[in-house]
Order: C-alpha cells, then structure tokens, then sequence
C-alpha cells in the first residue's frame, strides 16, 4: 500500500478509502504488526480517545486472524483494517499529524468510513471473542 505525503488533489471520502482497501496486500498485514508500537503511541492521544477501543479491538482482531484463531472473515475487511492501520500510523498523509488541531482529521475521517464499512464483521468478531472467553473461564 502506498500513502504519499505529497501534496495531491485527494480527499479523504468513501471513494479515498476504497481505492486505499484495493492497493492492500499480505506484505501490509505483517507491516502492521511490525509498527503496532506506533500505532499504540499515536491512539494515545486525546484526540483518539473517543476511537481508542474500537482501533484495539481491531487490531486484536488482525492478530486472531493472523493466528489462525478466527476465521471468518472476508479478505476486503482484513484489507480495510490494514489500510486503516497503515493510514494512522503514516505521519505524512494527506494531512500531515504535525499540524496544530486538523492533523489528525485525514485519519478519523478513514477510520470512520472504515468503521462503517467493517460494522458488521468487527460485531461478529467481538461476540465470537466474548465467547471464547467465557469458555476459557468456564474451563478454568
């Protein structure tokens, strides 16, 4: 997946994060765990603690994936949250996370349209998880 910092005639829309999804490949889903220390710094940010959890709760769910403990997902939503988790964690996007109040716009903009667009999945996952918590502490 390429994201450039360079001025462009872009914006940050549904069609944006689409054609973002369509350039996702493997090589990106071990990007994301290689930088998930970024990623973890970045969402610590007041401006992510509305998000925090949901960006967590994601990114357990590329790692159960990853694992070969889930798996029911399409790849279109795996791709969704690699680029969502690549977008974030790149300090030069459309707009870059240095400037004051509107840095991080570009990002919650993706990852809201993503969030959209993974709803169901994410819901899945999260009932799936539930679950096997609840057997793990019955088996305990």
């Amino acid at each position: 997946m390429k994201i450039s910092g360079k001025k462009t005639e872009k914006k940050v829309d549904e069609n944006f994060v689409k054609e973002g999804i369509e350039t996702v490949s493997n090589t990106d889903f071990e990007t994301v765990f290689d930088k998930k220390d970024q990623l973890f710094a970045k969402i610590n940010h007041p401006d992510w603690k509305k998000y925090k959890d949901k960006i967590i709760l994601m990114f357990q769910f590329l790692k159960d994936v990853k694992q070969k403990k889930y798996k029911k997902t399409p790849w279109k939503t795996l791709a969704a949250m690699i680029f969502t988790v690549l977008y974030i964690i790149n300090p030069l996007d459309l707009i870059p996370d240095f400037i004051p109040f509107v840095g991080y716009l570009d990002d919650l903009t993706v990852f809201g349209f993503v969030l959209k667009l993974i709803s169901k999945d994410l819901e899945s996952y999260e009932e799936w998880r539930l679950e096997q918590n609840s057997l793990e502490e019955n088996q305990a």
